[in-house]
């Protein structure tokens, strides 16, 4: 994978999941809360980069921290799982027992998955060396009052080149941005990962447990970068 396309994922995956760790009013728009975030996202990856190498297991820690705070991993997990985590199927189960075990499985790929994404991504996002990160004006005429808003952002590359970013948010009952799915360079990561997900499903033949022993985050994101669009810089 393009070195710099992981440290892009990590930061992207951050901007989203520290929304609310950070004191935002309501009256806050959706553009502005990615921005606050990504201005305390890049001080933490400055602040690190001061550290010795062997502070690489604190930092992966401190990152695990934050996205245990604020993004609900079971309910992430579920969605990728897709239908082996649907409610029409835990209803069809018919013993205490295997509830339980539907449940205990969600949080143990819950887990695994949160916890490939971090060791995976968070050392590369160390050599990050993006000139700019520019996020984009709000659509004009973008109604706010519905719920929902899609943020742009383009993070650059020190040759120049652009990597497009797009969050999906939606305001919660609280009236709270929150991050509700990400694309990065037109591939849509929820997606990806369910995918990932299914064919690994039928390659084991159902067995959830191998899926989930055997669950790499690498693999989807090789496959979503290998469709990604040729981009050239505009001079």
């Amino acid at each position: 994978m393009n070195s710099f396309i992981k440290p892009i994922l990590l930061i992207a995956i951050l901007c989203g999941s520290t929304l609310s760790t950070l004191s935002y009013s309501q009256s806050d728009d959706p553009r502005q809360v990615v921005q606050k975030t990504t201005e305390q996202v890049l001080t933490i990856i400055n602040n690190t980069k001061n550290h010795s190498v062997e502070d690489s297991k604190h930092f992966n820690a401190e990152v695990l921290a934050v996205m245990d705070k604020v993004i609900d991993f079971d309910d992430f997990a579920r969605s990728v799982m897709g239908t082996y985590a649907s409610g029409q199927r835990y209803k069809a189960l018919t013993s205490e027992a295997e509830k339980a075990a539907y449940r205990e499985r969600i949080q143990r790929f819950s887990l695994t998955f949160k916890q490939g994404l971090v060791d995976t991504y968070a050392t590369s996002l160390l050599n990050f060396n993006g000139e700019k990160i520019e996020t984009l004006p709000l659509q004009k005429g973008v109604d706010l009052s519905s719920g929902s808003a899609t943020v742009m952002q383009t993070i650059y590359s020190r040759s120049g080149k652009p990597y497009v970013v797009q969050y999906s948010m939606h305001r919660n009952r609280e009236g709270e941005w929150k991050l509700k799915n990400l694309i990065i360079e037109g591939v849509n990561l929820g997606l990806t990962y369910r995918s990932q997900f299914a064919e690994s499903a039928n390659k084991y033949h159902g067995d959830l447990d191998k899926v989930i022993s055997t669950w790499n985050v690498e693999p989807a994101i090789d496959a979503a970068k290998s469709n990604m669009p040729k981009k050239e810089v505009k001079k």
